[in-house]
């Protein structure tokens, strides 16, 4: 909606400035029109064609938007862009685009989180993973989040509701909606962590290296879960719950 009215006014503009022209005696032309840009400068865009010479476009500035690519940067009115672009908020580097697992990795962590708190609990909603085999299959964060936070119990669960009350703006896209990712989850972002790497770069944002220890939202028992390792590029476990770690959140787009 917001680039419709944008471009609504723009053509407005077009209009007036046809009229202005006419009015003034002087024959209308495509630049005096404003239609001064062609369809490779406007690509990502949209754009208006002139009605005298239609290899000549009119776009908004800074509204180049790209299709979904591991690496992209997600903003908040949930478009994807190559860069920072004036007036866009980034929420996230798109981390997956593998089918239904479409997801992007928050620009941010919380260090020194537990999984649970005391540590003696079986989350009986969701699938006990005792081998990584199956661990490494789980794509579920988002249902293994939402189970964890409705699960009724008097224990805690810091990084579970760390990424449950994520917010990356106070509005739009990326102010709800995060999750703590599965071990499958974690397996697609590590195989991509390079161009994740340069799309954190891009925003200058601390990129996904050294010795970082993530928890996953997979159980593997009831004392224990599975944790991503970010210099292996790998998932480990079983691990005890009280053990403190880093939560780093995704958002499915």
């Amino acid at each position: 909606m917001r680039k419709l009215n944008k471009l609504l006014a723009g053509a407005s503009a077009l209009v007036l400035a046809s009229f202005n022209t006419q009015a003034s005696c002087v024959p209308a032309n495509c630049n005096t029109l404003g239609y001064t840009k062609s369809a490779s400068d406007c690509d990502g865009s949209d754009m208006i064609k002139c009605p005298f010479d239609t290899d000549k476009v009119w776009c908004m500035e800074g509204e180049k938007t790209v299709e979904p690519y591991v690496g992209a940067i997600y903003n908040s009115d949930g478009t994807f862009t190559d860069d920072m672009v004036n007036g866009k908020t980034p929420v996230g580097v798109v981390a997956s685009i593998d089918g239904k697992h479409g997801f992007v990795i928050a620009l941010d962590d919380k260090s020194s989180l537990s999984w649970s708190s005391p540590d003696n609990e079986d989350i009986s909603c969701i699938s006990s993973h005792v081998s990584v085999s199956p661990a490494s299959k789980d794509y579920d964060g988002a249902a293994n989040t939402q189970c964890i936070i409705n699960y009724s119990s008097s224990n805690k669960h810091p990084a579970a509701e760390y990424c449950y009350e994520y917010r990356a703006v106070s509005v739009g896209i990326g102010n709800s909606g995060w999750y703590l990712p599965a071990g499958g989850e974690w397996l697609l972002a590590f195989s991509n962590i390079d161009a994740i790497n340069m799309g954190l770069q891009k925003l200058s944002k601390a990129q996904l290296s050294g010795d970082i220890h993530y928890w996953t939202s997979t159980e593997a028992f009831e004392e224990a879960a599975w944790w991503a390792d970010v210099r292996n590029r790998d998932i480990y476990g079983p691990l005890t719950k009280s053990n403190e770690l880093s939560a780093r959140c995704v958002l499915a787009f």
